[in-house]
């Protein structure tokens, strides 16, 4: 039994939450805490993604060859899968130590090497999750130890997880994320619930504020964007209980919300759509009431449902310069939702969250040479979509701009367009009045050049995805990560090819194949000896290592 009292009472808060929803059929007399240390991990799940415990409890796989890794969950609307080990302290003192921390990096390598092999059946159960992490665009991994020790690692405890984040990630961008909860997170957790009705926002500040009376009462206005930072980092996650999505963190986007946060604060309310809140209750306080310029309110049962990634990254932005944050505001709505029904509430929230998004391509069909591509296409019998809203349904007789523009890159002599491909394939048509889109796409565009270098990409995708059924490790990294790579080298290779810009050639199978089958164990040996230490998502994500490799290949140091 834990001596401590508050491990005490999270101990019996646990078996409330969890003893009908955790497995525990393979400690069927537990005398260890193994109930303890998966209803742990388990509540990791319900702060950070916001799961009820039925649901949290069924992604632990804690147990017999679990590889030092507790629980694994990927939250596709925050694009992060959560890694946890968990410590069970019935004394609710220390630490965590750096063997235990060693134990959890070896198996965050295998996560991020996609080495499953041995794991148990809980983890293989996970795959198609894990693969989705370590493969798509956009996604991250957030490695959380939690304890319930008193107290937080310090530098050399964590060295390990740290010397393994600094391989992982790069300038480009961040893979691999770390955090350490102790019993504190957790006691404040299970005493203040997860429910938004247990938050209280007291002296809230409205400038320039307004009433709308009908047909629900809601105000608007604006509000320091310090303020947001200071609630984010009170109440995190919780603050969206009623939202679609939580923060995703260092999205592009996100990144770009700081960037305007940190170098344009003045102008950041211009900048912004601002946020939704929902409010069980407002009341606004006498003080300062005699005009609209100030208003001081209350708001009780609080839930953001529309700019969690703005919050999110005031919040980031607040905790790196504070000061050039208080300079900023941000605008906001609140509803109170005093009589009004849920499934009202449901409804502003969803409507809240579907707004189209602006993409680079709706730009991308301001431009008169796509129109000029789609005409020329045309005579090869095949449909060219470019405009916004068009979608493939004929692989044989369709080609989409975002395709060409990025076999264009990779058919480019220079592998730097590639490799923005890759890392950020957006930046490519971020600008339809300068390079790299005037160089890729403009009036002396070949045809025949766009559609042959579209069908060698569509082979060379679909080879390597049947390739890396089965793989492991650093092959089945280099054919994940290294596909602009390695498309772009096919490309330099057939571009040669008899009628390559007279006529749509069509059969690349067979070259695409050798090509592949050849470059990969090249690849990976050029990787092994000069970068064993990078991870290969970034190593093909950045310019300078891609063209060492390149040069590498080419002399023929293999």
């Amino acid at each position: 039994m834990p001596s401590n009292i508050n491990i005490l009472r999270i101990s019996t808060r646990f078996h409330e939450l969890f003893e009908e929803f955790i497995d525990m059929s393979d400690f069927p007399n537990d005398q260890q805490s193994h109930f303890e240390t998966r209803a742990l991990a388990a509540t990791v799940l319900m702060i950070k993604c916001g799961l009820d415990p039925s649901g949290a409890s069924s992604y632990i796989t804690d147990g017999y060859r679990d590889m030092g890794i507790d629980a694994i969950y990927l939250d596709d609307n925050q694009k992060i899968l959560f890694v946890v080990q968990s410590k069970w302290r019935n004394s609710g003192n220390g630490a965590i130590t750096q063997e235990e921390v060693y134990s959890f990096v070896e198996g965050i390598k295998r996560i991020l090497e996609f080495d499953l092999n041995g794991a148990n059946t809980k983890i293989q159960s996970r795959k198609d999750d894990i693969e989705t992490a370590i493969t798509k665009i956009g996604y991250q991994i957030q490695a959380i130890y939690v304890h319930t020790g008193n107290e937080n690692a310090d530098a050399y405890t964590l060295r390990p997880i740290n010397e393994l984040m600094s391989r992982t990630n790069d300038e480009v961008s961040t893979i691999l994320g770390f955090e350490e909860l102790t019993y504190k997170e957790i006691y404040t957790f299970l005493a203040q619930g997860s429910n938004a009705e247990n938050i209280i926002l007291d002296d809230v500040v409205l400038h320039n504020w307004g009433k709308i009376e009908d047909p629900y009462v809601s105000y608007y206005g604006i509000i320091s964007a310090s303020a947001l930072g200071e609630w984010y980092t009170e109440y995190g996650n919780a603050l969206f209980a009623k939202n679609i999505r939580f923060y995703k963190g260092r999205t592009d986007v996100n990144e770009g919300i700081k960037k305007v946060l940190l170098q344009n604060p003045e102008n950041f309310v211009y900048y912004n759509n601002g946020i939704k809140m929902l409010c069980k209750s407002i009341k606004r306080k006498a003080l300062t009431s005699t005009n609209n310029i100030t208003g001081i309110f209350t708001l009780e049962g609080v839930s953001l449902v529309n700019g969690a990634q703005t919050t999110g990254s005031i919040c980031e932005a607040y905790n790196e310069r504070q000061e050039q944050v208080e300079k900023a505001y941000v605008m906001i709505q609140l509803i109170d939702l005093t009589g009004v029904s849920e499934e009202t509430t449901l409804q502003i929230t969803k409507l809240s969250n579907t707004q189209n998004r602006i993409e680079n391509k709706d730009f991308v069909a301001l431009d008169p040479v796509q129109e000029k591509i789609r005409q020329e296409l045309s005579f090869s019998h095949f449909t060219y979509l470019y405009k916004g809203g068009d979608e493939i349904n004929d692989m044989r007789k369709q080609i989409t701009s975002d395709e060409a523009i990025i076999a264009l890159a990779c058919l480019w002599e220079d592998l730097s367009y590639s490799t923005m491909a890759k890392r950020n394939a957006g930046a490519l048509s971020e600008d339809i009045n300068k390079a790299p889109y005037k160089a890729l796409i403009n009036p002396s565009t070949n045809s025949f050049h766009l559609i042959n270098s579209v069908l060698i990409l569509r082979a060379t995708e679909e080879y390597l995805q049947s390739k890396k059924t089965g793989l492991s490790g650093k092959e089945y990294l280099v054919c994940t990560h290294g596909n602009r790579f390695i498309e772009h080298w096919i490309l330099q290779e057939l571009k040669n090819k008899e009628g390559f810009s007279e006529r749509v050639i069509g059969d690349f199978e067979e070259d695409v194949r050798n090509i592949v089958d050849t470059m990969v164990p090249l690849i990976i040996q050029q990787i092994n000896t000069y970068y064993s230490e990078s991870y290969p998502a970034n190593i093909f994500k950045n310019v300078t290592k891609c063209k060492e490799i390149e040069r590498h290949l080419l002399s023929g140091n293999n």
